[in-house]
Parts: C-alpha cells; structure tokens; sequence
C-alpha cells in the first residue's frame, strides 16, 4: 500500500508541473521593465547615431581648413617672390572657392581683419589693400578660414599673422 501512495503522489506532482508551465506574473513584469530600460537607452543613441557627421567628411573639411592656412603663412614668409606680409593678408589674393577644385560639396571662404594688440578678438577693420601700417593698419590680422559642406555644416579655423 505504501508503495502505491508514492507512486500516486508522483503522479499528482508531475500533473501539477504539467499544469505549472508559463510565465508569472512577477516575470512577465521583469521583462517588461528590461525592455524598456534597454528602448530607453538604444533609442537616443541610435538618433544620435544617424545625425553625426561622417567623420570622413570632418577629416577632408579639417585638411582643406589646414592647407589654406599653410597656404596664407607660406605667403606671409615668403620674401623671394616677392609676397610678404601685404601679401599675405590682402584678401583679393584669396578668392572663395565654390566649389573647391577636385573636390564636390566642399566650399572654402578666407576672411581677413586688421586688429590691434589691445584686443585681438575685436572684430577688426577691413584691410585696405592689406593690414601693413603703410596701408595706414596695424601689422597684426586674423586670418579665418572656413569650409563649408551640406552634410557636415562648417569647419573653421582661426590664426594670427604679424608683420614681424
């Protein structure tokens, strides 16, 4: 007899497992809560993801942005040709480029400002044909190169040219 109350109560307890299959309550909850954490946290990311630059379009504006400014220093030290200083920060000799040469949706503009030492982020005066002080300046300007592109916005780059 003891032998068939065991075998009996096996049985009920492999029905009651039989029965006691699927999620509870707490569980389904669990899940719910990581899914949405996770949403929460993919979501921007992936937003943000999809509006950054292309970094290859950063590095090709960065290296136009650096050639002109290497362009306008070789100028401003250059004395054989003869260039030089009034060369270098008289902005006729640096017309936009739009299109850049060889290189689709890039555009490149050079802005020139004689400015004083008692404040070089002053806005500045136009040059006249340049910042020398025979042009009546100031033998300082700052020199602004900017390259613009549809896609990665603008990239500018600042410097300053003295006619020391």
């Amino acid at each position: 007899m003891i032998g068939v109350a065991v075998v009996s109560n096996m049985a009920e307890k492999r029905a009651e497992v039989a029965r006691d299959q699927g999620f509870t309550l707490i569980e389904t909850v669990i899940v719910i809560v990581v899914l949405g954490l996770s949403l929460g946290v993919l979501i921007p990311f992936t937003v943000s993801l999809r509006y950054s630059a292309d970094p290859v379009l950063t590095q090709q504006a960065t290296s136009l942005v650096q050639e002109k400014l290497e362009q306008i220093v070789a100028d401003r030290l250059d004395r054989t040709t003869p260039r030089g200083f009034v060369y270098a920060t008289n902005p006729a000799n640096y017309p936009a480029e739009t299109p850049i040469a060889g290189l689709t949706g890039f555009s490149r503009s050079v802005a020139i400002a004689c400015v004083t030492t008692a404040d070089l982020n002053a806005v500045g005066t136009v040059p006249n044909p340049s910042c020398d002080l025979s042009d009546a300046r100031t033998d300082y300007a700052r020199v602004t190169v900017t390259v613009s592109n549809a896609v990665l916005g603008t990239v500018t780059a600042i410097s300053m040219l003295t006619n020391y």
